[in-house]
């Protein structure tokens, strides 16, 4: 099981709820960690996962996904989030950007597609959506975070409105890195072992994590409940 930390400072500053940070394996898998020797050999080790933080304020949900090396210096990265919302519309058991990716037998409602590229100058995304019938491209990212690069840091946020949820809503979720085009998950959070190990290989998920919507601290307060502290654990 990964361990999920409760994040102890509140930002109330921002407005923000305190979030969860959810912790992968890292290193080559020849070493106990899980990005496949094929691709940890090569040097990618951009792509490996350390952890991803999650939290929310009152209209968006906050991602940083913390990678095992500087995104400077390199001029490519992939780093995705595949998202059931758990509102029981359409899902898919593909992606908004057909990366070769088996979900383990779940099924995505929404995907958000974000890069570093430009030697890690350049960040951007796109949300999508699934209608039953196909995807979507319905939004952007709402904030981007560069200045972090240099530290392995991917840092944006989407609406909460873009993923259909809201306060006490449950989204389950899959963190992935990747490549261009049809190439699989190099490495997902929802893993301790490794997912594919070569770019032809499908990647596979593991189970999904969970995260909770919750009230901002502000929310908190004008309902009363000022300074409780919900924690909160992984399905």
């Amino acid at each position: 099981m990964k361990c999920i930390l409760t994040a102890c400072v509140v930002a109330l500053v921002a407005g923000m709820a305190s979030g969860d940070v959810y912790n992968d394996n890292v290193g080559n898998h020849l070493a106990g960690g899980d990005l496949h020797d094929f691709f940890a050999s090569q040097g990618f080790n951009h792509l490996d996962i350390v952890s991803v933080g999650v939290t929310n304020d009152a209209t968006n949900l906050y991602f940083d996904i913390q990678l095992n090396a500087s995104l400077d210096v390199t001029n490519w990265g992939k780093y995705c989030v595949g998202i059931n919302n758990s509102q029981g519309g359409p899902s898919s058991d593909g992606n908004g950007w057909g990366r070769n990716i088996n979900w383990g037998g779940a099924h995505i409602t929404h995907w958000i597609g974000t890069w570093a590229d430009d030697n890690g100058d350049d960040i951007g995304g796109q949300v999508w959506s699934y209608d039953g019938v196909g995807w979507n491209l319905t939004d952007g990212l709402t904030s981007a975070d560069a200045s972090q690069h240099g530290a392995g840091h991917q840092i944006f946020s989407v609406s909460l409105a873009s993923l259909g949820v809201g306060f006490g809503d449950v989204i389950l979720f899959d963190v992935i890195s990747t490549g261009g085009g049809n190439d699989p998950g190099v490495d997902h959070l929802s893993r301790f072992d490794y997912a594919t190990d070569n770019w032809g290989t499908t990647s596979v998920a593991g189970n999904f994590l969970a995260y909770t919507i919750v009230p901002a601290p502000s929310a908190v307060a004008l309902l009363g409940l000022g300074g409780l502290t919900i924690a909160r654990r992984r399905r």
